[in-house]
């Protein structure tokens, strides 16, 4: 079964790399430019995983992280925070420990996809060595 990630930036070259890097990990890849289409796909899709950026237009990624939070079906649901401000953020934030990851934007491809693929095959450890709760 192929999972489904959702990935929401407003950054639209940021977003079509790590697009295609996942889907040629192969999963499933739903995008968003922001966290009203973020919301518009939560309605519309299954999603196994969201990663999202913080900072947008229109809705950004604390309220759509809310929005999941308060949807039954999302409420447990993998969530990565990916920010080029995490220091702006890091304290603001309320996550939910192995539930909820914070990672700088600056992170490698390859580190992004060694915590997705470990979150999608439920084998994250406590020590992933990015950023987080």
């Amino acid at each position: 079964m192929r999972m489904h990630i959702l990935l929401v930036d407003d950054n639209e070259d940021y977003l079509d790399v790590a697009r295609e890097i996942l889907e040629c990990h192969g999963y499933t890849v739903h995008t968003a430019l922001d966290g009203v289409e973020g919301c518009e796909v939560l309605a519309s899709t299954d999603i196994d995983l969201i990663v999202s950026d913080i900072r947008m237009p229109r809705l950004d990624g604390l309220k759509l992280h809310a929005f999941a939070r308060a949807t039954e079906k999302y409420r447990q649901t993998k969530f990565i925070f990916i920010t080029g401000f995490g220091d702006l953020y890091a304290d603001k934030i309320a996550l939910n420990p192995g539930e909820d990851y914070l990672i700088d934007k600056r992170t490698s491809m390859e580190d992004i996809l060694g915590l997705i693929d470990s979150l999608c095959a439920g084998t994250a450890t406590g020590d992933l060595g990015l950023q987080k709760p």
